[in-house]
C-alpha cells in the first residue's frame, strides 16, 4: 500500500516487479498481524496465501481493465473511473472512484496511526495527524521521490523486515512484556476475517496491474511480473508471521501494537530498534504522500468527468517552479484522513480500509468479467474467483466496519445527486463495446 509515483521511463520485467513488490510492501505489514491472529486464533499462513489469491485473481481484473483500453482513454491515475465509464457507463464511474477514494482514505487514515504507533505509542493520535499534515504539504509544494529514492526506501524496509524475521526465530527471549489477548477457537468464519485483514497488506498490487503505458512490452512483462511480485511478497509474509507467531505466542502477539518493533529491541545499543522505526517512518510516510497525492489525482479526474464539483479539478503550483497540482483534492483528503484519525481507532480502520479495498478489488473483477476480448491468462473463471473471493472476504468483515464502509460509499449518492444535478452524463459519451 505504500504506491509510487509512475516512473517517466519505460520499465522492463524486472523494474515492474521492483515496482510491484514496492508498491504492495508498505504501512499495512507493520500493524497488520495482531488484527489478523485475532480473528483467527493463531494461524496466519493459509489467510495470507487466501489474501494473495484474490489479490492476483483482481489485480489480472485491472491489467484486463487496462489494457482493453486505447493509449488516449488509458489513465492509472483515475482508479479505474475512465475504464468503467467506457465499459459500463458514468454510473459504474462514479462507483468505481468513489469506492477507490473511500479505500484509499481510509488507507492513509491506517498508515498514518501505525506511524503514531511505532514513533509514539504514547501519543499516536498526534503524531499521526501531524504526518498527514506534513505530507499533504509537501505534495501541496510539489515535492516528489526520484526512482532511485524509492527503490532505495523499499530495499531498506524490506531488508528491516527480513532482520526482523531472523532475530525472532533465533532469540531465545520471551516476546517482549507480556500481553494476552482472549483469542476465538479457530473456525472458517474467522479464517476468512483474518484473510480479509491480510488482504490489506496486499492492496498496492493494482499500482503494478496497472503500468500498461510505462511497462516495455507490457502485454508479456505484466502478466510475469504480478505473479511474481505477489508470490516474492507472500513469502516475505510467510517467514515474517511465522517468525512473529514463534517469538510472541499466538496471545501475545494478538495484544501487541507494533509487533515489528518488539523483536528488534533484543538486540543491545539499540541498532534494531532505530532501523525498525526508519523503516516504519519510511514507510508510513511514503505511503501517506502517495495516497494523498492519488486521491487528489482520483478527484480531478471524477471533476473532470462532472462526477465532482469542478472545484477538485483546479490545480495550481504554490511555488515556482514546481509543478501545479490539485490542491483543493490534496487539501480535503487531508482534512478527510485527519477526521479518521481524531474519530476511529486503527482497528476500527482497519477493518474498514480492508472492506472497502475488497470492494473495489471486486467491483474491477465485475467490469473485467465483461471483457470480451481475453488472453488464455485472463480466463473468466479467475474474473470470478476475484469477484466470489473479494465478496466473501469483505462479509466476514465485523458488523461494525462493514456498516462504516457502507455508509461512506452510500454517501456518494448524495454527493452524486449534488453535483450531477442538471448535468446530464458529462462529455455525452456513449458506451462503446469493450
Amino acid at each position: 500500500m505504500s504506491g509510487n509515483a509512475a516512473t517517466a521511463r519505460p520499465l522492463g520485467g524486472f523494474d515492474a516487479t521492483t515496482a510491484g513488490i514496492g508498491s504492495i510492501i508498505g504501512a499495512g505489514v507493520f500493524i497488520v498481524f495482531p488484527a489478523a491472529v485475532s480473528a483467527d486464533g493463531g494461524s496466519l499462513a493459509l489467510p495470507l496465501v487466501i489474501a494473495a489469491v484474490v489479490a492476483y485473481a483482481c489485480g489480472v481484473a485491472i491489467y484486463q481493465i487496462s489494457s482493453a483500453l486505447n493509449e488516449g482513454q488509458a489513465n492509472y491515475d483515475d482508479g479505474g473511473t475512465r475504464a468503467a465509464r467506457v465499459i459500463l457507463g458514468p454510473t459504474a464511474a462514479f462507483v468505481t472512484g468513489w469506492v477507490f477514494l473511500c479505500s484509499r482514505l481510509a488507507a492513509a487514515a491506517v498508515a498514518a496511526l501505525m506511524l503514531g504507533t511505532y514513533l509514539a505509542p504514547g501519543n499516536a493520535v498526534a503524531v499521526a495527524v501531524a504526518a498527514v499534515v506534513l505530507t499533504a504539504v509537501l505534495n501541496l509544494l510539489g515535492a516528489s521521490r526520484s526512482d532511485w529514492v524509492s527503490r532505495f526506501v523499499v530495499a531498506f524496509v524490506v531488508a528491516v523486515l527480513a532482520f526482523v524475521a531472523v532475530v525472532a526465530f533465533n532469540s531465545d527471549l520471551p516476546g517482549g512484556t507480556p500481553k494476552l489477548a482472549t483469542l476465538p477457537e479457530p473456525g472458517f468464519a474467522g479464517l476468512l476475517e483474518s484473510s480479509a485483514l491480510l488482504y490489506f497488506a496486499f492492496i498496492g498490487y493494482g499500482y503494478l496491474a496497472s503500468l500498461g503505458p510505462h511497462v516495455r512490452s507490457p502485454a508479456r512483462n505484466i502478466p510475469l511480473a504480478l505473479p511474481a511480485a505477489i508470490a516474492v511478497v507472500l513469502g516475505l509474509y510467510l517467514v515474517l508471521g511465522q517468525s512473529l507467531l514463534d517469538f510472541f505466542g499466538p496471545a501475545s502477539l494478538a495484544a501487541e501494537p507494533a509487533p515489528i518493533l518488539v523483536p528488534a529491541a533484543e538486540l543491545s545499543g539499540g541498532v534494531g530498534t532505530g532501523a525498525v522505526l526508519i523503516a516504519a517512518a519510511a514507510a508510513g510516510l511514503g505511503a501517506l504522500s502517495a495516497l494523498n497525492a492519488g486521491c487528489a489525482r482520483i478527484g480531478a479526474a471524477m471533476a473532470a468527468e462532472g462526477e465532482l464539483a469542478p472545484v477538485f479539478g483546479r490545480r495550481r503550483a504554490l511555488l515556482r517552479g514546481r509543478p501545479a497540482v490539485p490542491w483543493v483534492g490534496i487539501t480535503a483528503g487531508a482534512a478527510v484522513v485527519v477526521g479518521l484519525v481524531l474519530a476511529f481507532p486503527l482497528s476500527t480502520l482497519l477493518g474498514v480500509a480492508a472492506f472497502t479495498g475488497l470492494l473495489y478489488a471486486g467491483g474491477t473483477a465485475v467490469i473485467a468479467f465483461t471483457l470480451r476480448k481475453r488472453h488464455w491468462y485472463t480466463p473468466r473463471v479467475l474474473n470470478v474467483l476475484g469477484i466470489a473471493g473479494a465478496l466473501l472476504l469483505a462479509l466476514s468483515l465485523p458488523l461494525l466496519d462493514i456498516s462504516l464502509g457502507l455508509m461512506a460509499i452510500a454517501a456518494g449518492a448524495i454527493v452524486r445527486l449534488t453535483f450531477r444535478r442538471g448535468r446530464g452524463d458529462a462529455g455525452g459519451r456513449g458506451r462503446p463495446a469493450p
